[in-house]
């Protein structure tokens, strides 16, 4: 449909975004990174590299952590005193950080795999694996910063081979 919507664009072949003048493309951004600002950083490291299995790229310690979180998708942990310089003011609060991280799996049983993986590597238990209402699997846990991580067996879930994510 956004293709279709792009049809007039004067320059041929382009399909990935609106026109900003007449031959300048302006691509949607894509996530490439996240950053979550994080107490310890050497916990989030034992954590994520230790505990979960994450590819680690950088480690600065005290400061800063990069872990591959996927196809060209970086992770960050930054020690959350130090991102006001770049950020403003963040930091934590009495509740959760209104934001989840998600994982979905192939199969119920890599949702409960993985839950268990995550308690053994530090994590809080939020929600057991439990079959909900829509027909899937889920569980939730809180990393060591109170980050909530969901791993999810949606039966619908889908990405085409051109990675677009379908039947969510």
């Amino acid at each position: 449909m956004y293709d279709d919507l792009l049809s007039w664009c004067p320059v041929a072949g382009v399909s990935h975004g609106p026109m900003l003048g007449s031959m300048t493309p302006i691509t949607p951004p894509s996530i490439t990174a996240l950053t979550l600002g994080v107490r310890d950083v050497q916990r989030s490291r034992d954590f994520y590299v230790t505990g979960l299995g994450f590819r680690e790229i950088s480690f600065i310690p005290g400061e800063i952590l990069f872990v591959q979180a996927g196809f060209g998708l970086l992770l960050a942990l930054w020690n959350v005193e130090s991102m006001p310089g770049e950020y403003g003011q963040v930091g934590h609060g009495t509740l959760a950080p209104p934001l989840s991280v998600g994982h979905n799996t192939a199969s119920a049983e890599e949702v409960s795999e993985l839950y268990a993986g995550a308690l053994a590597a530090g994590a809080t238990s939020v929600s057991a694996p439990t079959r909900r209402e829509w027909g899937g699997t889920s569980a939730c846990v809180a990393d060591p910063d109170g980050f909530r991580w969901d791993f999810v067996h949606n039966p619908s879930f889908a990405i085409d081979d051109d990675g677009t994510v379908t039947g969510v």
